[in-house]
């Protein structure tokens, strides 16, 4: 995500917006360990005089993984903008009117799905500020432990990712290069989702 974010300037994305979904994602993460404290890791973490135990943890950064995950999934369909800016480079140079018609229609869905990832990260922003307030406040000895769980959290994100987009990318080397294929080069395409 951090790759994707700062150095692919030419992907036919919208800076801004990857920026924003950055941040939203780190922001979510840390939402989402708040919501997998429960009593029996509260007590846990009494018993121990608040000591971190990483083994203890790894249930709750891994449900927060996978629940932020599913969300990244629907982020990427509002916020990628590539395969439209595709869209518009493949209609053809002529200026007729089917042509101007979609292109107008490919703006228009850009601008559309633009608004909803703006809308939505907005109100989760609230939603997630509110929630991480108010467990900080009212679990003042527990925060170094959320900070480390929240961290915890995101790398595990990264790494997960890294994996997904390195599988298929793997796969159609092998298929291109060495085996020529169909069936690998197709597989690579289903598993990234976006």
């Amino acid at each position: 995500m951090i790759l994707f974010t700062i150095f692919s300037p030419n992907d036919f994305n919208l800076t801004y917006v990857k920026f924003a979904r950055l941040i939203f994602l780190i922001c979510q993460d840390m939402a989402l360990n708040v919501f997998f404290f429960s009593d029996d890791s509260m007590n846990r973490i009494f018993l121990s005089y608040g000591k971190y135990d990483f083994i203890q943890h790894i249930p709750q950064f891994v449900y927060s993984t996978l629940v932020s995950q599913i969300i990244d999934i629907f982020l990427c369909y509002l916020s990628l903008t590539d395969k439209h800016i595709y869209q518009i480079k493949n209609l053809k140079k002529y200026n007729d009117s089917q042509n101007v018609i979609a292109l107008f229609e490919i703006l228009k869905c850009i601008k559309i799905k633009i608004y909803s990832f703006f809308s939505f990260t907005f109100i989760f922003f609230i939603f997630y500020w509110y929630v991480i307030t108010a467990f900080c406040s009212i679990y003042k000895n527990t925060q170094a432990i959320f900070i480390k769980d929240s961290i915890s959290s995101s790398a595990s994100g990264l790494i997960i990712s890294f994996f997904l987009y390195f599988l298929p990318s793997s796969l159609r080397m092998i298929s291109l290069n060495f085996c020529k294929h169909k069936i690998l080069y197709n597989i690579s395409n289903i598993i990234p989702i976006f």
